[in-house]
């Protein structure tokens, strides 16, 4: 496990005064907006206040107009209008913006989302044939989350004389397609500030400049809430238009006009509750991106699109059970691949690349992201099947594994994506050399793996964490990429009541005692570092939460880390040093195993002391003579 190291920026004290008083916010809200580099009076203001006066004008998109004109000279002409969109909730809330408001404007138009097990990711090969011998009729293809890397398939559909038009958020390559637009702002040449759009916030935008001049009624805000799904589950960074879409598009989706979404939010157990971007990113989203993972995405767009109560209700279900059968795969999936990395010594390397055969295609990318928190390096999972591997990766923000590909491209099929995440398909024989050009570019990086820097908004007091504070920071929802949930740093505080907690036993309780005040504290998932949380921390690093039960409300922190000591700083009680001794020397085995909790429980009651689990922990690493080892709440003790 690596060191953690904290980092809290300092800044200006006259500055942090003159923010707070002229925003009314304590000075800790005014480091959290320093530290995300809102720096500027007026950046302040639109980050406090994300009104549309501040969304970028569509017109400084490069190709937008053109495209507008475009669907608008099909519209007029009743020419055949394709949307073709990929599989996960960007696509499909990309594509029913588009279906809704092209619909009621009269156009002739149909929708087409891949197979993600037949076809795979892109333009694929079978749409295009489809399009040559008019199996599939279109003058006009508008694709959306995806064509920035298809020049061959764009440059074919062009040749048959049907128009395209690109709305892409993926990293542009050199040469980019030979389609009629092109509309992704990270091409090198478009002038438009904001860069982190996904596929669902550029369709919004396109739509809502489009609808200047069809002016459909009482569409805008539908469209509003589909953008602000796809913006949220995309994980792109929330500020600018980014953060104008996410912060209004939820205040609809909490008095939601979709039939489909409002049965979505019924079956996912969220009807009571205010929705946040917390239940967009970890329960619905989910549910929308099951249907393409393990069956097809038309299910999930048929749901968005829905005006029917029952059918709404049905296909919502449907949803449900798919994400359950996609939780069981991801979780076969995971395990094999732990036990091959543990078995290879795979998380020794700078980024892992495990594969196997016939993995689900559709819970790759949910594996990889897992694989990357467990082993806190970037991750590559690839189902093989007749030779060929297809495959998603997730990094961290210190690897831009797009880059990473690029680097070693040569032994790429096909490859696509953006910094955090990305997708191949590789020849099975290319596998290994793969991973090793890959591994040695990375390690060439010259990252420090040893150190894992956590940083936080702010240090913190006992006397902070108040519901005067945490109303303050819910100004700065909805959090997510770019915007995350402000962290802080609690120091010099003294542990208390520690236990597991949680139907499996994975999560931590405690107190935390610091100024005569006592703290209550959740970890969750959080059993992995109990080691640390025992072993007299420098600091702990939270967020905070608001806890109800029975009718009460409190604040509590969130456990996410903590900053390790330099030197384990604790004086050996010598009594309970001689009641630890004595059950180690009572023991017939060599090797004494115990849960902890209960090792302290036992103690406690046979030997009537008040030992606790930091206490054995501290005198067994202060111990010269003793070794031990504890793997979550597992002790073992060598005698």
């Amino acid at each position: 496990m690596k060191k953690v190291k904290l980092k809290v920026k300092e800044y200006d004290r006259g500055y942090i005064k003159d923010v707070s008083r002229k925003f009314n916010l304590s000075k800790i809200s005014s480091r959290i907006l320093l530290n995300r580099n809102i720096t500027e009076y007026n950046e302040i203001e639109e980050f406090l206040n994300p009104d549309f006066k501040y969304f970028e004008n569509a017109k400084n998109y490069k190709d937008l107009q053109r495209g507008c004109s475009r669907v608008l000279e099909a519209i007029d002409k009743n020419q055949k209008i394709i949307i073709y969109g990929d599989y996960d909730v960007d696509g499909v809330t990309s594509i029913s913006q588009f279906i809704l408001l092209l619909s009621k404007a009269g156009a002739d138009v149909d929708y087409y989302v891949p197979e993600r097990e037949n076809e795979g990711y892109g333009i694929s090969s079978e749409f295009v044939e489809k399009l040559k011998d008019n199996r599939i009729e279109a003058d006009l293809v508008v694709t959306v989350d995806c064509g920035i890397a298809e020049i061959e398939k764009i440059a074919c559909i062009s040749e048959m004389n049907k128009d395209v038009v690109i709305i892409d958020h993926h990293q542009c390559k050199e040469e980019l397609p030979p389609a009629y637009a092109v509309i992704d702002p990270k091409q090198k040449d478009c002038p438009s500030k904001n860069k982190h759009l996904c596929a669902a916030g550029l369709s919004f935008k396109f739509l809502k400049h489009l609808n200047t001049y069809l002016k459909v009624e009482d569409i805008e805000d539908v469209l509003l809430e589909l953008a602000c799904l796809g913006t949220i589950a995309d994980i792109v960074d929330l500020f600018g238009d980014n953060r104008v879409i996410a912060k209004n598009g939820l205040r609809k989706i909490n008095n939601t006009r979709l039939i489909g979404l409002k049965k979505l939010i019924e079956v996912s157990g969220i009807k009571d509750k205010e929705i946040e971007s917390y239940h967009i990113g970890f329960i619905i989203a989910p549910r929308i991106n099951a249907a393409g993972r393990m069956d097809t995405a038309k299910k999930a767009i048929k749901l968005m699109l829905s005006s029917d109560e029952q059918e709404a209700e049905k296909l919502a279900l449907e949803l449900e059970a798919l994400n359950a059968l996609r939780k069981q795969a991801e979780s076969v999936i995971f395990e094999e691949a732990v036990n091959k990395i543990e078995t290879d010594f795979l998380y020794k390397k700078s980024i892992i690349v495990v594969y196997g055969e016939n993995w689900h295609e559709g819970v790759l990318g949910i594996v990889a992201s897992k694989l990357t928190d467990k082993y806190e390096i970037p991750s590559v999972v690839i189902s093989m099947k007749e030779g060929i591997g297809k495959g998603s990766a997730r990094s961290l923000e210190c690897v831009d594994i797009f880059e990473a590909f690029t680097a070693v491209k040569q032994y790429l099929l096909k490859y696509g994506g953006h910094k955090l995440a990305a997708g191949l398909t590789i020849e099975e024989k290319n596998i290994n050399i793969f991973a090793d050009e890959l591994n040695s570019y990375i390690f060439s990086l010259n990252r420090d793996d040893s150190l894992n820097e956590i940083e936080a908004d702010s240090y913190i007091e006992a006397k902070d964490v108040s519901f005067d504070l945490y109303k303050e920071i819910c100004m700065f929802e909805p959090y997510g990429s770019g915007n995350p949930k402000p962290v802080f740093a609690l120091k010099d505080a003294e542990l208390k009541n520690i236990r597991k907690v949680g139907r499996d036993g994975s999560h931590l309780s405690f107190v935390l005692v610091k100024d005569n005040r006592e703290i209550s504290v959740i970890g969750f998932g959080k059993i992995g570092i109990l080691e640390k949380v025992l072993t007299k921390p420098s600091a702990y690093v939270v967020t905070m939460s608001l806890n109800e039960f029975n009718g009460r409300k409190s604040i509590q922190l969130v456990l996410q880390n903590v900053e390790d000591s330099d030197k384990l700083d604790y004086s050996i009680d010598d009594e309970k040093m001689k009641v630890l001794n004595s059950v180690i020397n009572k023991s017939k085995s060599k090797i004494i195993k115990t849960d902890i909790f209960v090792l302290v429980e036992k103690l406690n009651k046979i030997y009537n002391t008040k030992i606790t689990a930091e206490e054995i922990i501290c005198m067994l690493k202060k111990a010269d003579n003793i070794q031990y080892a504890l793997k979550n709440e597992v002790l073992y003790i060598k005698k």
